[in-house]
């Protein structure tokens, strides 16, 4: 595979980034210029800050509970944990309190989203807030999860389907999977390893593996297919294990590293050290 020995190079230095910024060493924590300039996801999804925060803040405490699918889809259209902890874990969904909190927010100058996860399928309300059309998304998947729950016997391609409604696309319900994933709820789902949706980045990420044009579209099997044959020649290679979702997710960080190193790309975000987050409330 063309590239594949940059692949090992993206995830061993950025995983001793991790490491190294973890135990407080000071920067640079690498001599790759790309990864010392740019923002890049660690290798692991669950190292994420954000992704740190709603674990110990939301999910495991609410593990058990009914409500913490649904809180997850909420948490992944927010995904600023500094608002969430304003907003506090919605045991009971109401558009009303989240629309509240999101212009109390705004009313204090305060910042109240990122840019990670957008609203999809061309779902619009003309002339409405943001937070008014987003309520309206979560309302739709809160009528959904409710007719329709994940539970213990889905495979988390049943689940990503459950969740899946107007304005919540594949992506965002693959990205809330990723994290349900590790509750009680889906821990065991049959497909944990291997399966993963498919996306344009980590797309992009096989074709330069395959020396394909990087915009070439694949079939979600074949994509499927090709992550896991990539996701096993890692582990062989230097023992990094990986399910698909953080396979994926590497292959997405590192065609940006790609597209940069060889072919006059470059990130859309530099590093930027990251704010100390709330407790929840």
């Amino acid at each position: 595979m063309k590239h594949f020995e940059d692949l090992i190079f993206w995830i061993r230095e950025r995983e001793e980034i991790r490491v190294q910024k973890e135990l407080g060493l000071p920067r640079p924590w690498t001599t790759d210029p790309i990864l010392d300039q740019y923002r890049f996801c660690n290798v692991y999804r669950e190292d994420d800050v954000v992704t740190k925060w709603l674990f110990e803040n939301w999910m495991m405490p609410h593990c058990d509970e009914d409500s913490v699918a649904f809180a997850m889809v909420v948490a992944r259209m927010v995904n600023r944990p500094e608002t969430l902890a304003d907003m506090g874990y919605p045991e009971r969904w109401s558009s009303t309190h989240f629309i509240k909190t999101i212009m109390d927010r705004k009313a204090r100058k305060l910042k109240v989203w990122t840019q990670a996860y957008m609203i999809t399928g061309g779902y619009s309300e003309g002339g409405k807030t943001k937070e008014v059309i987003i309520a309206r998304v979560l309302d739709g998947a809160y009528l959904k999860l409710q007719k329709n729950p994940i539970t213990k016997a889905d495979t988390l391609e049943q689940a990503c389907e459950k969740i899946k409604s107007p304005g919540i696309g594949t992506f965002l319900s693959a990205q809330v999977i990723a994290d349900l994933k590790f509750s009680p709820l889906l821990m065991d789902a049959s497909d944990w390893d291997t399966w993963c949706a498919i996306g344009p980045g980590s797309t992009a990420g096989l074709n330069y593996l395959h020396e394909r044009p990087p915009t070439k579209t694949l079939t979600e099997k074949q994509f499927r297919e090709e992550v896991n044959v990539v996701r096993e020649k890692i582990e062989a290679e230097i023992g990094i294990v990986l399910c698909a979702q953080n396979a994926q997710n590497c292959l997405c960080e590192f065609s940006k590293y790609v597209r940069t190193k060889y072919y006059g790309g470059r990130p859309k975000a530099l590093y930027v050290p990251a704010a100390p987050t709330l407790p929840a409330r």
